[in-house]
């Protein structure tokens, strides 16, 4: 057995102490740098679940007062650090606040209503979030019920179709809370989900207003789809993109009234309204048209791309329950006629009526050969 003699310096493998000392630093240091590294990414996979259960719970939110509570609301209680939130929107003919108001009861107080040339000062970075210091000017502004001296702020802008409408606001009253060093992914993720949301929701209250929704299912109307329609075929012949129509019918409806009742018979189409309005961008269009029929307008959408969708909507009815009053379940399905006016197509003098009257006649197919299917009518002569 091989000693190393007192005071030589060296340790086993012919290492110096100093060597072996450095060697344990470096471990300690690399298991630190580790322990680090999992704590922020288990930070940030809290961050992104909150960030998803807002959106979510945003995306379902059934009125614009429901849509501004939870964002008030839920950031505070989701995320430490962050005192207060605002929702501050150009409302220079004071819509949003009618529409926020709701008997008695006042605009919910995180609300603030702006004019639209109060926001030249809120962003130095132009259209970007800003995270940094919070003024007193700018806490007057953008939180004035919220008395506690702000340390830092987010702020991030509210687009809709290329133009601000609004910002969204968080406060904290430590300063180093938002610094501008911090990504804003997520942040200007929401912010565009909140400017659609937010669209949605005022979109919903005008049709009510405007008489243009169906009152059972609350999708628009008839009347509403023509309008609808009549815009998008304008556009479709100034600029000859595509728009698709899905003409969609309830199989075997009649004998749900008939053996269920009509109450039951009700909640089946409510049912198939909600399923068919999931997935659906801000620019489509989802109404009843007149007893168990719906109609779907999808502007810029291909054909191939309307097939999916409608298969896609079809299955949606499909995985359904529903039970009558005698607790029988009852398997719902419906039948999906699909048209597109496509850039090169050359439908009759009116391509309105052309399209849905293509639409229905798949329709009719559709049911005849054995339902709970789509089919897509073929497409007239080219140019």
């Amino acid at each position: 057995m091989i000693c190393n003699p007192p005071g030589s310096g060296y340790t086993h493998a012919g290492m110096s102490s100093d060597q072996d000392r450095e060697i344990v630093s470096l471990r300690r240091e690399l298991s630190r740098l580790r322990l680090s590294m999992e704590s922020q990414l288990r930070e940030n996979e809290r961050i992104w679940s909150g960030f998803q259960r807002i959106e979510i719970r945003l995306l379902g939110a059934q009125s614009l007062r429901e849509l501004v509570s939870v964002l008030i609301g839920q950031f505070p209680a989701t995320f430490p650090g962050v005192d207060c939130v605002s929702l501050a929107c150009v409302d220079t003919e004071y819509e949003l606040t009618r529409l926020l108001e709701q008997g008695v009861d006042p605009a919910p107080p995180g609300f603030v209503p702006l004019y639209a040339g109060k926001f030249d000062d809120l962003l130095p970075a132009g259209r970007r979030p800003y995270l940094g210091a919070c003024s007193a000017e700018l806490q007057k502004l953008l939180f004035p019920s919220y008395t506690t001296p702000l340390g830092s702020v987010a702020i991030a802008p509210l687009m809709l179709h290329g133009r601000m409408i609004g910002v969204f606001n968080q406060g904290s009253v430590a300063q180093q809370h938002f610094m501008p060093a911090f990504a804003t992914d997520l942040l200007e993720h929401l912010a565009a989900v909140t400017a659609m949301c937010i669209d949605n929701a005022v979109n919903r209250e005008r049709l009510r207003r405007d008489g243009l929704t169906d009152g059972l299912t609350g999708v628009a109307n008839r009347r509403f789809f023509e309008r609808r329609l009549r815009e998008e075929v304008s556009i479709w012949e100034r600029h000859r993109h595509t728009l698709a129509c899905l003409l969609v019918d309830l199989d075997h409806f009649k004998q749900v009234n008939d053996r269920h009742g009509h109450l039951t018979g009700d909640r089946a189409l409510t049912l198939v309204a909600g399923a068919l309005g999931e997935g659906l961008r801000a620019s489509d269009v989802l109404a009843r048209y007149g007893g168990e029929e719906f109609v779907l307008l999808l502007p810029g959408t291909v054909a191939e791309q309307a097939v999916e969708v409608a298969q896609r909507l079809r299955a949606n009815v499909a995985g359904l329950s529903l039970r009558g009053a005698d607790n029988v379940r009852m398997q719902l399905t419906v039948s999906i006629g699909l048209a597109c006016l496509a850039p090169d197509t050359a439908p009759s003098a009116d391509p309105a009526h052309w399209l849905v009257q293509q639409a229905d006649s798949a329709l009719y197919l559709a049911k005849t050969s054995g339902r709970n299917q789509v089919v897509m009518a073929e497409r007239p002569m080219s140019v």
